[in-house]
């Protein structure tokens, strides 16, 4: 299967200003008036096109993945109008409600949409059980005049289903009014939807009339009826007994409101198994109140009590409490478990890809979040390859493996051995160890006697079918390998193969630099076959992030990015030039058509999170902190997307990025899950903490603008960390108030419950890194002498890197004094020793005496 990543068309608007004057930071005002708009919950989802308050599409998810969507091209699917609403006052004309842009306030899990005409003030508003297959939908009318107005208020929600996967359609039904419940009932008999029942059912205003018909109503797509022109009440129809028709769900409410007075409407949507469908509404009937507000304390738990990170800056901040929702809400109901999901509401399938990307940010504050997930994935394994994908589709569950040339592989190994570093979890560690090394058999199935990595598509990316080396998967592959060595050492695994792949790693390195190097674009360039591939890929922005090119080289590539692929309003592209679209290309690459996307959609110079990702800690990895952490705040906050070009509040999959276009910076997908995940990946790694292969350090220094920063930290028990101080070097830390002469965070240390670091001028040595565990490492004032104990396996090259004040008298590993160490000055001036030797797999002891 491949995935698609397709763009949404929205109404063509000018850049918008976003609006927050709320405390509560996961709560966004907008009024822009135009753009997309997700949420959802555990079992149902939606999804709303052009800033209006009505769905283009429900999705649920119990008992398997079906939607209520009536779109039929995917590229114009806000035209689908499955959901309702009219209005009538005082016997004046009928009218449609919600055709029309409204301002909204958004949190990660719910929204609320309102307009105010001056007499009637409108609000509707979208929130989901917590663990009930139901949404909850709010209309509510007040009377805002001198005077009484008697309200009419229509709605209707088709009853049809599509399919997951295939995206059938299914429209026929038979139908029920369950009157002790106030609730009309669609049944579904077909496999492909697993017999699912939908219901509406009504827990505020009780309806003066309804109808199951959609005949009765003439009911279209396009979302009209005959209601808007009829004087014909509602028939309380439905189909005969054993008799299946077009079904909707259709109510009239009716009220005469006194000044100030309002009717609430209150619907519960959702989807569940024939023979529990009278139990799920004798229940929600009196709990949909508290299983919303269950949710909303879940989501907050997880967004602002668990885990925080604060820098004093209110952009930055909010998006840390925001992404930690993202990660929280998006996650629905899939064959008796829930799991992570892309999107709350347009993708109804599990995908590995998302479940990793994600990880890479939660790793740091979400240890129990990482272990379920990896334990998942590793549950869904088949002959120890993980899978790609699982899905419900026509009869049953259906799993994707992946291939050998499918880069999941990769990002669970690092995932699993990020993990392990935070964790020390060798009983879930273990379990995985089997699919980790399946996953670099598999992948290296692709290396090349040249030491580069051959895929058939373009970096990144899954559509084309033309083979080369590919500068994103040797990046990662090197980068796995070494992830691998680390895995297997902390687990006390000492296979003979350590030592060569080892070897492999520094050879793949070293061909990726002098192979893929191109001196006149100043960057890793691709190529297919023989023929040198033109565009500017993204992915080799990893080569700095990684530390996988020599200074120079490091510089130069982030500096071609900052020219080829950059848009400073809002974001790295994927890839330029965007001629995917063209005969030549489409031909060349063996895409399927136009899956590449039109010029600056998608693959063909889109912007993603990712892409953006990685250029902040590809300019923070060449000394470029300031620019990162401004490039942070305006490309991937939540205000910053909400202030850009036809930006709104979002953490989005991608935007379009045609600078000429008057959509430039329109948004896709905007409750993305990895957006979230990465942008929580940047924060640490930029503010907090950065890993190499086997350890976590305090990421240093602090960006200029950004006095302390504050986070809690998943390394062994969840820790505080604060960090304060301005300079490039470590002037103290401590642990639990011992002090911790080392920005790498030691084995040992790993129960401690609070971090302080201090940036300055150092008064004393300390470690800056080193590519062995760190078991402990300590500073003796009265000896003068750092002291560390570390291990890795036998013949690993060992390089710790030591900022000194002064020559050491003595250099000693294992009590031998060493004479071969080097020493530098760097552009700040301080001094940096740097030792190399043989790792063992038995704790070594490294004393620097001076």
């Amino acid at each position: 299967m491949i995935r698609f990543f397709i763009i949404v068309c929205c109404v063509v608007a000018a850049t918008a200003v976003g609006q927050t004057n709320s405390p509560d930071p996961l709560s966004y005002f907008f009024d822009g008036k135009y753009g997309q708009v997700e949420v959802g919950g555990r079992f149902v989802g939606a999804e709303f096109h052009r800033s209006h308050p009505l769905p283009s599409r429900i999705s649920f998810y119990y008992p398997v993945a079906n939607s209520i969507d009536v779109s039929t091209d995917y590229w114009r699917r806000e035209v689908s109008q499955p959901m309702v609403v009219g209005i009538q006052t005082d016997n004046g004309a009928k009218r449609w409600l919600g055709r029309e842009p409204w301002a909204y306030t958004l949190s990660p899990h719910r929204v609320k949409f309102e307009l105010d005409e001056g007499g009637v003030k409108y609000a509707m508003s979208y929130e989901f059980c917590l663990n009930e297959p139901a949404m909850v939908f709010v209309l509510k009318i007040k009377n805002a005049s001198a005077k009484p107005a008697t309200i009419s208020a229509y709605t209707h929600l088709r009853f049809v289903l599509r399919t997951c996967q295939t995206f059938g359609r299914k429209d026929s039904a038979l139908t029920e009014f369950d009157a002790s419940n106030n609730a009309l009932l669609a049944y579904f008999d077909d496999p492909d939807t697993r017999q699912a029942t939908c219901f509406v059912q009504n827990v505020g205003a009780t309806p003066a009339q309804w109808t199951t018909s959609s005949n009765e109503l003439v009911v279209s797509d396009s979302g009209t009826s005959s209601w808007i022109t009829s004087a014909a009440k509602l028939q309380g129809t439905t189909f005969p007994s054993g008799r299946k028709g077009v079904a909707v769900a259709a109510f009239v409410y009716e009220r005469t409101l006194q000044p100030n007075d309002s009717l609430e409407v209150v619907q519960v949507i959702g989807s569940c198994r024939k023979a529990e469908v009278k139990e799920k509404l004798n229940l929600l009937k009196t709990s949909w109140h508290n299983e919303v507000a269950s949710y909303n304390d879940v989501v907050r738990q997880k967004a602002q009590e668990e885990a925080s990170f604060t820098t004093g800056d209110e952009w930055l901040d909010r998006s840390s409490a925001w992404s930690r929702g993202i990660l929280a809400t998006n996650a629905h109901y899939l064959d008796g478990k829930v799991v992570p999901m892309p999107c709350p509401a347009e993708y109804n399938f599990f995908f590995t890809h998302d479940l990793l990307l994600t990880n890479l940010g939660a790793v740091n504050f979400d240890l129990a979040r990482v272990k379920r997930d990896l334990l998942y994935v590793a549950s869904l394994s088949k002959d120890k390859i993980i899978p790609h994908a699982y899905y419900w589709r026509d009869d049953g569950f259906k799993t994707e493996y992946c291939t050998p040339d499918n880069w999941n592989h990769l990002w669970f190994i690092l995932v699993a051995g990020s993990y392990l570093r935070h964790s020390m979890d060798d009983s879930t560690s273990q379990v995985l160890l089997p699919l980790v090394r399946k996953s670099v058999e598999e992948v290296l199935k692709q290396k090349k006697p040249d030491n580069l990595m051959y895929g058939f598509r373009p970096d990144w990316w899954d559509l084309g079918h033309v083979e080369g080396p590919r500068a994103y998967l040797t990046i990662l592959t090197i980068r796995a390998l070494r992830e691998y060595l680390f895995i297997n050492s902390a687990l006390g695994q000492f296979p003979s193969s350590l030592i060569q792949y080892e070897r492999l790693a520094d050879s793949m390195q070293t061909a990726l630099g002098n192979r893929l190097w191109n001196e006149q674009s100043n960057f890793l360039m691709d190529s297919n076959g023989s023929t040198p591939d033109p565009h500017y890929y993204m992915g080799s922005l990893l080569a700095p992030v990684f530390g996988m090119l020599d200074e120079r080289k490091a510089g130069e590539l982030v500096q071609t990015a900052g020219r080829e692929l950059l848009d400073e309003r809002i974001g790295v592209r994927a890839a330029m030039p965007p001629d995917f679209h063209t005969k030549e290309s489409i031909a060349f690459y063996k895409f399927a058509g136009d899956e590449a996307g039109q010029p600056y959609y998608y693959i063909n110079g889109g912007v993603w999170p990712h892409n953006n990702a990685w250029y902040a800690l590809a300019l923070k990895s060449v000394g470029k902190v300031d620019e990162a952490a401004e490039f942070v705040k305006r490309a991937m906050t939540l205000d910053g997307i909400a202030n850009s070009p036809m930006g709104i509040p979002a953490m989005y999959e991608y935007r379009y990025s045609d600078p000429s276009s008057a959509e430039f910076g329109k948004i896709d997908k905007p409750s993305f899950l990895w957006a979230g995940g990465f942008y929580l990946y940047t924060l640490y790694h930029l503010f907090g903490v950065q890993e190499n292969e086997w350890n976590a350090s305090i990421a240093g220094p602090l960006p200029t603008a950004t006095p302390s920063a504050k986070y809690s930290l998943a390394f062994g028990d969840m820790k505080l960390v604060s960090v304060h101080g301005k300079g490039n070097r470590l002037r103290t830390a401590s642990v639990d108030d011992e002090e911790l002469p080392s920005l790498v965070l030691p084995v040992e240390k790993m129960r401690g419950k609070r971090v302080d670091v201090e940036f300055g001028t150092p008064d004393r040595p300390y470690l800056e890194r080193v590519n062995a565990r760190l078991h402990s490492v300590l500073f003796d004032a009265v000896k003068k002498s750092l002291m560390l104990k570390v291990s890795s396996f036998k013949g690993h090259g060992t390089v710790a890197s030591v900022i000194v004040l002064t020559i050491p008298k003595k250099v000693m590993l294992d009590g031998q004094t060493r004479s071969k160490y080097t020493i530098r000055t760097e552009k700040d001036g301080a001094k940096v020793l740097t030792i190399s030797f043989f790792g063992s797999s038995k704790h070594q002891s490294l004393e620097i005496v001076f």
